[in-house]
């Protein structure tokens, strides 16, 4: 079995308003979204994702070059994954066996939020546990086509106590996750699935923690 890949996410030590300097984004040590799976039809857009974290909070950010897209769901537990998406899926305490989160964000924000060990065993996130959540996106409202730029971003600020009420226990300095990062749309022109830590099953199925990456929190 390949070694899965990791990513080191580095620490921060003051919060910030998203979405954020230019200058300090650019600091931040990139990973890519670059194994396209199951759909042989040439579409491979280029994907970075970039990840750092104070005591408070963990900032997520995507880059995505991608000039043609579509977005048509705008609310919050949406089935954006329809759209052009892309996915966040992370479990912060793989031995408490609890499951992984799945924040799922279109290119205008909107997301679905879940919980638990397997695709078939979902509880939905309420807004609530939410509190302090932040989003920032270029693209502003729903498009099909063009929206005038080579790329959209996306930048979201998720609030660390989320895991600590799921999982019980506190991020901290050294700590090891395991996550996945992922592009997809599924009703997109063409659709597509691409991820970050190959996910080698016959069919589309993101919901595959055993596939999941490394996050070595600095």
């Amino acid at each position: 079995m390949n070694k899965p890949p990791e990513y080191q996410v580095m620490r921060i030590e003051k919060d910030f308003s998203l979405p954020g300097d230019s200058l300090f984004w650019e600091r931040v040590p990139a990973l890519a979204i670059g194994h396209y799976l199951w759909l042989d039809n040439g579409y491979a857009p280029r994907v970075e994702a970039k990840l750092c974290y104070s005591e408070q909070n963990l900032y997520v950010f995507f880059k995505v070059f991608e000039p043609q897209i579509r977005i048509q769901f705008t609310h919050f537990q949406d089935p954006v994954y329809k759209d052009s998406c892309v996915e966040f899926f992370v479990d912060p305490f793989p031995k408490k066996q609890i499951g992984y989160i799945n924040i799922e964000t279109n290119a205008v924000g909107a997301m679905l939020i879940a919980i638990g060990p397997t695709r078939a065993s979902r509880v939905r996130i309420p807004k609530d546990d939410l509190k302090g959540f932040e989003i920032v996106t270029s693209v502003k409202s729903p498009v099909e086509g063009g929206y005038g730029a080579e790329f959209w971003t996306l930048r979201y600020k998720l609030p660390l106590a989320l895991f600590e009420k799921y999982y019980g226990e506190k991020i901290t300095s050294g700590h090891l996750a395991s996550a996945n990062f992922y592009k997809c749309g599924d009703e997109t022109n063409p659709p597509h699935y691409g991820a970050w830590s190959p996910v080698p099953t016959p069919t589309p199925d993101f919901h595959r923690p055993e596939f999941f990456g490394l996050l070595r929190f600095l």
